[in-house]
C-alpha cells in the first residue's frame, strides 16, 4: 500500500530533485508538489499526507513556523525538513520534526528520513491501539485494562486473563492476542503469554526452562526452553 506524501520548497530545482529520488522509492506517493507553506495548509484542508518534505526558508510563512501551526491543528503525519541551512535544527526538532536533512541531498538520506517518520507514525498508531480486553462470563460484559495483566494463560481450552489472583476469561485465542497486545508482552510457551512488565522473579528450572512469579499474584508460569530463550534476551538474562 502506497504511503503519501507531499513535497514543499519555493524552488522548482528542489522539488524536481525529490521527485527523482522518490521514483526510485515506489512505496511513497507524492500526492502534492507545492511553493508555499501556505498552500500547504490549504492542500491539508482537501487531502491528507503522511509525511511532508518541507523546505524552512520560503517566501511567505517559513517552514518553522508551518509546522507549529500544523502542531496547533492536530496533523497526524510526519515533517521532515529538506534545507540548506544548518542553523534551524534545533527549533526544528523542538517542534517534532521527524528528521532534518541538509541539502544537497542524496537517496540514502532521503530512504533513512522516511524510514524514521514510518517509525514515528507506527508509533502513533500503537498509541492510538485499544488498551484493554473484553472478558465475557455468561451474559456479563467486564474490560480488563492491559497494564493490570500478569499473564494469560489457557487452561482447559480457555484463555485466562490474571490480574493479581483474578482470572478473567477470553475468548481470543492466543495466536490473535500476540498480534493485539503490546510488545513488552511476550509468549513463553504455547499457552502463556506473559507481561514482562509485572514479572517478580524467574527460577531456573530443568531443561533450560524458567519458573516465572509475578509482583501482586500466586500465578506461576512454566517456559519452553524457546520461551526462556527470549525471554532471557528481553531482560538481557
Amino acid at each position: 500500500m502506497h504511503k503519501r506524501l507531499m513535497i514543499v520548497d519555493d524552488e522548482q530545482a528542489a522539488r524536481l530533485k525529490l521527485q527523482q529520488l522518490l521514483s526510485h522509492l515506489p512505496q511513497w506517493q507524492v500526492v502534492a508538489e507545492l511553493n508555499s507553506g501556505e498552500a500547504l495548509l490549504q492542500k491539508l484542508k482537501e487531502t491528507d499526507a503522511e509525511v511532508v518534505l518541507l523546505d524552512i526558508n520560503m517566501t511567505g510563512i517559513n517552514g518553522i513556523e508551518v509546522l507549529q501551526q500544523l502542531n496547533e491543528q492536530g496533523f497526524a503525519g510526519e515533517v521532515i525538513f529538506v534545507t540548506a541551512y544548518s542553523s534551524h535544527a534545533v527549533a526544528a526538532f523542538d517542534a517534532a520534526a521527524a528528521d532534518y536533512i541538509l541539502k544537497p541531498i542524496n537517496a540514502s538520506r532521503l530512504q533513512l528520513a522516511l524510514e524514521r517518520a514510518e517509525q514515528k507514525l507506527s508509533a502513533k498508531q500503537r498509541s492510538q491501539e485499544p488498551q484493554e480486553l473484553v472478558s465475557h462470563v455468561g451474559q456479563r460484559v467486564r474490560t480488563v485494562r492491559m497494564d493490570s495483566i500478569d499473564a494469560i494463560v489457557t487452561r482447559n481450552g480457555v484463555q485466562e486473563a490474571w490480574c493479581g489472583d483474578q482470572a478473567y476469561p477470553l475468548s481470543t485465542t492466543l495466536r490473535d492476542l500476540e498480534a493485539e497486545l503490546p510488545e513488552h508482552f511476550l509468549r513463553v510457551h504455547r499457552a502463556a503469554i506473559v507481561n514482562r512488565y509485572r514479572l517478580a522473579e524467574a527460577e531456573r528450572w530443568l531443561n533450560g526452562r524458567l519458573l516465572l512469579r509475578f509482583v501482586q499474584s500466586k500465578l506461576e508460569v512454566l517456559t519452553s526452553r524457546n520461551g526462556a530463550r527470549q525471554l532471557k534476551k528481553h531482560l538481557k538474562m
